[in-house]
């Protein structure tokens, strides 16, 4: 394993000089976004700009290290031009206004190797390119005057260094750049990074703590990423063994930016068993095979849109995925804005990476970045300045903006990541947060709300334990970087009740068409505020069913009584009676409001088998031992009331029998009798005749027993007549004879003996009877 990372002795890519064909491109490419100032302050005649795409094709290394001098170049422009002028290099040479751009190209390069010729490799010995061999010439030739100028000039602004001359924050990013340490995730599918670790151990390298111990090791000293588990950290002078070591060449290890690192660390944990993820956006070959490494534990695949790319960077993205043995990707013919939810190929997409083109403003030097991933080379001339147009902003967010609005309209996908690497909140959490503003979600969906924090124990983002939205600041170690993770996700400010979620489940079917109890609490609350306002009118339905029962039943006692000559609750029975004629007469809506407490009785449990009968009649009542001992007893009673005491006088004698037998007839026709309020004295001589015929008491028991069944006087007619009625029918009216047959019938019922002392008794008796009045009857 010692042959894992090379020797020492390889030269240093930073010391290597640019060739031929890298000056031709960069000055190219600074012809293109080179600022153009007014005339009276333009001391250089450039020629014409024109619309010439910049170098795309050709050696990827050269095509990188051209667009790196240029980006330099852009930096000190104007010192550049100062220098020129002072020592009017370009009307002593005679340079043409076409090889401005050429001249100031290498001028930076020049003098930032010391004005030292460089070192011309085999292939530019054999293939030179004439026009940048007699420029170099003309350079070292004049490299004196030139020194000469930078001095006046480092004079006259009072710099102490040439990176002096650049601005605050662009100088801050340079210095950051050049010791920036570099990143590599190991490919999983090949080995794992325990086997790696062991690997550069052998090799002669220490594993630090972390990356701040990285920077105090050196060169010779490798740690892992806080964030991404599957990343590797190295020293910045690891570089070129980095690039021609083994592990590298065999794609185990693979260098990339950490921005890009922490997109793929905070996807991994929301992949789903056999789920798809769509990468879209712009990003670099060696992206989409992180990604795939990823997805491959879970099983999942990748797709990306190959219309929004072009042919050749299809083609890299195809040729690295072959040389890596990755077989989960897929590119889809389509472009991204053309997918909808019907398409079969994103049936089973679950999770989507947006990584939008920014403005690379969190870079500390975004060239690799963006030559990587093909990215806005326009965005150079602003960052050379530190900072970005507000207008190339508001363009670029429109952009994103469509992109992530976009992602939200899958049904199937359950999480968003958006990444950027941007240190303007227009393009991150403003961004956002407009997006899920204007998104509409349908009813039966959860909405996309910002999950977050995305890592709970950071140390290097001091707001990512408090913010929903993870940012990494740029620093000496790291690039910068905005993720947010949108998922689908209930109202956190809703409490969902246990009555919504049985709702729910009733609405979907889940409980089998039974609604919970506690669905029915609002028909039970306006039951109960019916029951109060029908209590505020009347009496409540129970109390006027107990009253009715208990009026009927004391009717039935009384019509016990009535026979047997004890009416006790009369009084009682007719005011229960008074107060349900006063309340039917309530108002109708009142008998509206207590109809639903009619239809459930709570006391009439016994009715409801028999809804045709009266509730009065269904329950019998027995007669109480005290009104039997009333009705047994001889001595009339102080108390008794005078309808009463008369009756228990008239059943002392089997005549005062016939003749109450007599007096029922006219009773049961509707006629009942009134009765009096006081007992009338009975003659000396009737009483005595009544007390000798008291010889047979079971028998005559027996004949008020058969009295009772008839029917009672007062239900004649179906209505009960009240005591006061009584009393002054019975003022105006006498009781009628008793007639002579009825005593006949009496002594065939008693059985007695028709004897002559008897037959005289009796006839006695009628007559007095019939000469007596009873005025209080």
């Amino acid at each position: 394993m010692s042959s894992v990372l090379p020797s020492r002795r390889i030269v240093n890519d930073k010391v290597s000089p640019p060739s031929d064909q890298a000056y031709l491109q960069a000055a190219v490419i600074f012809q293109q976004l080179r600022e153009e100032k007014p005339g009276p302050l333009q001391p250089l005649r450039y020629g014409k700009q024109t619309d010439t795409p910049l170098p795309e094709g050709g050696d990827k290394p050269t095509q990188r290290r051209a667009y790196q001098l240029a980006f330099n170049t852009l930096k000190y422009q104007d010192l550049l031009e100062d220098i020129i002028t002072d020592s009017c290099f370009h009307t002593s040479q005679q340079i043409s206004a076409d090889l401005l751009p050429l001249a100031m190209v290498m001028l930076f390069d020049f003098q930032d190797r010391k004005f030292m010729l460089r070192e011309q490799t085999a292939k530019e010995l054999e293939e030179p390119l004439q026009e940048v061999r007699e420029l170099e010439r003309s350079l070292y030739k004049r490299k004196t005057k030139l020194a000469a100028s930078l001095a006046r000039c480092r004079v006259k602004l009072n710099l102490q260094s040439v990176s002096c001359f650049l601005s605050d924050p662009v100088r801050t990013k340079q210095h950051r750049a050049k010791r920036l340490p570099l990143f590599a995730w190991v490919n999983t599918l090949k080995t794992s990074v325990e086997e790696v670790c062991e690997a550069l151990h052998v090799a002669g390298l220490c594993e630090a703590e972390d990356l701040t111990d990285l920077k105090d090791l050196k060169d010779l000293a490798f740690c892992r990423d806080s964030l991404c588990p599957d990343t590797l950290v190295f020293s910045r002078q690891l570089l070129a063994r980095l690039q021609h070591s083994s592990l590298t060449a065999a794609h185990v290890l693979n260098i990339q930016d950490r921005s890009v690192c922490v997109a793929v660390s905070v996807l991994r944990p929301l992949l789903f068993d056999n789920g798809d993820v769509l990468v879209v956006g712009s990003f670099s070959a060696v992206t989409v095979a992180h990604v795939a490494v990823v997805a491959s534990a879970r099983s999942g695949r990748v797709l990306v849109c190959g219309a929004d790319h072009t042919s050749s960077q299809v083609e890299e993205i195809q040729g690295l995925l072959g040389d890596m043995d990755i077989k989960n990707v897929r590119i889809l013919s389509e472009a991204f804005c053309g997918l909808n939810e019907w398409d079969a190929a994103v049936q089973r997409l679950k999770v989507i990476l947006v990584l939008p083109q920014c403005s690379s403003s969190a870079l500390n030097d975004p060239v690799p970045t963006m030559h990587s991933e093909h990215g806005n080379w326009d965005l150079l001339s602003d960052l050379s300045h530190g900072s970005v147009a507000r207008s190339k902003i508001h363009v670029m967010a429109a952009q994103q903006a469509r992109l992530l609005a976009h992602t939200l309209t899958f049904p199937k996908v359950q999480t968003v990541v958006y990444c950027s690497r941007s240190v303007y909140p227009e393009e991150n959490e403003q961004l956002v947060k407009r997006v899920l503003d204007k998104t509409h979600t349908h009813p039966k969906l959860l909405p996309f709300r910002v999950n977050g924090p995305i890592f709970p124990v950071d140390s290097e983002s001091g707001d990512a334990t408090v913010s929903k939205f993870f940012r990494l600041e740029p620093s000496q170690v790291t690039n910068g970087c905005f993720a947010a993770r949108l998922s689908r996700q209930a109202d956190p400010t809703k409490v969902e009740t246990v009555q919504d979620v049985l709702a729910r489940a009733a609405a979907k079917g889940l409980l089998g068409g039974i609604l919970p109890d506690q669905l029915k609490t609002g028909k039970k609350g306006k039951s109960r505020k019916n029951r109060e306002a029908g209590s505020e009118r009347g009496p409540p339905e129970e109390e006027k069913g107990e009253g009715e029962v208990k009026g009927n039943e004391e009717e039935e006692e009384g019509k016990r009584e009535e026979d047997g000559g004890k009416r006790r609750g009369v009084k009682g029975r007719k005011r229960k009676l008074k107060q349900g004629q006063k309340q039917s007469k309530a108002p109708a809506d009142a008998k509206q409001q207590t109809k639903s407490q009619k239809k459930k009785p709570t006391k009439k449990k016994g009715n409801q088998s028999h809804p045709t009968k009266r509730p009065s009649k269904s329950k019998q009542r027995r007669i109480p031992r005290l009104t039997l001992t009333l009705m047994s007893s001889e001595k009339t009673s102080n108390q008794l009331s005078p309808i009463t005491a008369l009756a228990h006088r008239l059943s002392e004698t089997p005549v005062i029998g016939s003749q109450r037998t007599v007096s029922s007839a006219p009773s049961s026709a509707g006629k009942p009798p009134s009765p009096a309020p006081t007992a009338p004295s009975t003659p000396p001589a009737a009483s005595r005749q009544l007390q000798g015929h008291n010889t047979q008491p079971e028998r005559q028991e027996k004949t008020l027993r058969d009295g009772d069944k008839s029917v009672s006087p007062l239900k004649a007619r179906g209505k009960v007549v009240g005591p006061q009625e009584v009393r002054r029918a019975a003022r105006g009216s006498v009781l009628p004879p008793i007639p002579s047959p009825s005593s006949g019938s009496l002594r065939s019922r008693a059985g007695s003996s028709p004897s002559h002392t008897s037959h005289s008794h009796h006839k006695n008796m009628s007559t007095s009877s019939s000469s007596v009045s009873l005025p209080g009857l």
